[in-house]
Formats: C-alpha cells, sequence, structure tokens
C-alpha cells in the first residue's frame, strides 16, 4: 500500500502527506493508574517510533516529506476531525477485518470514517 501511494505522490508536487496515530491509552488514563506524564510520554514516543519508523523512512527514501502527527482517544473522530480542521483531500484508512460479527457489535473505524468524513476515504485491507 505504501509504495503505491507514493509512486503515486511523488507525481503531485504539491500533495503533503501526513501519518496519524491516535493513542487510545490516553494522558489522562495514564495519570489515572499512577504513570506519570513522563513516563507515560517516553512510552507514546516509543510505541510512535516503532510503528511508524519503517514507513516514515519509506517516505524519506522516496524524497518525500512527511509529517507525523500524534493524538489520543477515538480514533475515527480524531482522523474526521483532523482532516476536516487541515482541509484534506483524501484520508487513507487500514482495516483490520474484525469478522461479521465483532465488526457489526463494535463498528469498524474504517467504517466511522467514511460515514463521517467530508472528502473521499480510501480503505485498504
Amino acid at each position: 500500500m505504501v509504495g503505491a501511494f507514493l509512486f503515486a505522490a511523488r507525481y503531485i508536487p504539491q500533495a503533503q502527506c501526513i501519518i496519524l496515530t491516535v493513542l487510545t491509552f490516553t494522558g489522562d488514563e495514564a495519570q489515572f493508574l499512577g504513570v506519570s506524564e513522563t513516563e507515560y510520554n517516553i512510552f507514546t514516543s516509543q510505541k510512535v517510533n516503532n510503528l511508524l519508523g519503517k514507513a516514515k523512512q519509506l517516505f524519506h527514501w522516496a524524497g518525500l516529506p512527511v509529517e507525523i502527527v500524534v493524538r489520543q482517544g477515538d480514533v475515527a473522530g480524531n482522523i474526521v476531525d483532523y482532516a476536516r480542521q487541515n482541509n484534506c483531500d483524501l484520508i487513507v484508512v487500514g482495516t483490520r477485518g474484525r469478522g461479521n460479527i465483532k465488526g457489526m457489535l463494535l463498528g469498524s473505524v474504517s467504517q466511522k470514517v467514511v460515514q463521517q468524513s467530508h472528502c473521499p476515504v480510501l480503505i485498504v485491507k
């Protein structure tokens, strides 16, 4: 997925690439459990670097600038809000494929993003 996106983005000079990740374990929850702000920040920095290091490296190798944005809380809501606030033209979101029953009961982040988004959404499996 990333390779195809990088290929396409290279030919759109004004394209801005943003990788948005949403941490569902928030700083407020950590504080409630007795985790210091410093410990939480170290944990989240390590988690983000582990998750996004390779993707960021692919963008770098392709010569494309990429911005990493980290938010906390509701995943779908944060994605839609960020896209709306920053006038994004396209949201690319992956799907985990929870299965029919879990998906019906819990809902799907990608489904919520499609329903709430102001712009096109590309879902990648």
